[in-house]
């Protein structure tokens, strides 16, 4: 196909099976798409439970990245080669009657591609979450691509696509921690110190983060946690707890944490055949809720250009995440050690 470029990217081919990097072509853009040419993407924990939880295969995995645009379609006007550009993998669609009320973070009809871009041996390859940026080059709509405006590694940039947007906005956008309330966070991991970070932002009077870990639990505390304390250590009741495991186990500790008419607000890539158990009576008694979080009820075009600013300028910091740098050739042995010894692990592109 005219304009179409060769690539490698990392492929899952059936669940639980090992994800394998493999050679790709990847189409020129349609109307109103970009081609990104990837500089950076992070390695989520979503990504990895995609080994068990993809919803099809074969799947190109990824979907929190940073790159330069490689080409535009026709219509597409305020983007051109060589711009700076963070992957937001959730577009609303601007149409459905959330959007139209103002709740575009609830969109009905996320857009994605209308046809396949990504193809293997001529037959498609379906990006993970409308992205796939575990691939040198990837297409997306063109408001999937937010411009870079600031001055921030392209490192750094990946990680506000999913991990900072998420945590952050879970407190702010999601649960909207007010000034003074308290928090409990567990899970201190990528997202988790987003958290603490975002209800440091919303002035919460008191973050305790809960993980097994001691430098988590450091970083927490850097982030502005008033404590940081391991799990099953003591700590009084709190307004809003955020899970960000994907544990029900987890998120029953998290709502036994929870103060009269506190919030349980679950972040974690849960299974999706997991079951939550809880005695209602006294949830109801309580007068307690539980909130759903998806990519911390992110507006695309208003909250991420401010996330990206956060960034650049140390309100949320994001360098001190990234555990290791790996290159495309080494993300399959990755995926057996996440976190690779720290907090994240980020993919450099050559």
């Amino acid at each position: 196909m005219p304009g179409t470029v060769d690539a490698r990217g990392l492929v899952l081919d059936a669940l639980g099976q090992r994800p394998r990097l493999q050679a790709l072509e990847v189409a020129a853009p349609g109307p109103g798409e970009v081609r990104v040419r990837m500089a950076a993407a992070g390695l989520c924990h979503t990504d990895v439970t995609q080994v068990r939880d993809a919803r099809f295969t074969p799947i190109l995995l990824g979907h929190e990245g940073a790159g330069e645009i490689d080409a535009v379609g026709d219509g597409v006007t305020d983007l051109r080669p060589g711009d700076p550009v963070l992957v937001c993998w959730k577009v609303p669609c601007g149409r459905c009657r959330r959007c139209v009320a103002g709740a575009s973070q609830l969109c009905e009809e996320v857009v994605g591609l209308p046809e396949p871009r990504t193809f293997r041996d001529g037959q498609p390859v379906g990006p993970m979450l409308n992205a796939g940026c575990f691939c040198e080059y990837v297409v997306l709509p063109s408001d999937g691509a937010i411009r870079i405006e600031v001055e921030l590694p392209f490192e750094d940039a990946a990680l506000v696509g999913c991990g900072v947007a998420t945590g952050v906005g879970a407190a702010l956008w999601t649960a909207e921690v007010e000034q003074g309330a308290s928090v409990a966070v567990f899970g201190a991991g990528g997202v988790g110190l987003n958290v603490v970070a975002g209800a440091r932002l919303a002035g919460a009077g008191r973050i305790v983060a809960i993980d097994p870990d001691e430098r988590r639990r450091e970083l927490a505390r850097t982030r502005g946690a008033t404590s940081a304390v391991a799990p099953g250590e003591p700590f009084e009741p709190v307004d809003y707890a955020f899970e960000v495991v994907g544990d029900p186990a987890v998120m029953e500790q998290a709502l036994a944490a929870l103060a009269p008419g506190g919030e349980l607000v679950l972040v974690g890539a849960v299974a999706r055949d997991a079951l939550l158990s809880f005695h209602p009576r006294a949830f109801l008694s309580q007068q307690q809720r539980i909130t759903g979080c998806i990519y911390g009820s992110v507006r695309p075009r208003e909250h991420l250009p401010q996330l990206l600013a956060w960034a650049a300028d140390g309100t949320v910091p994001t360098s001190d995440l990234i555990g290791r740098r790996v290159t495309l050739d080494e993300l399959e042995d990755a995926f057996h050690e996440p976190a690779g010894g720290g907090v994240r692990t980020v993919v450099a592109f050559e």
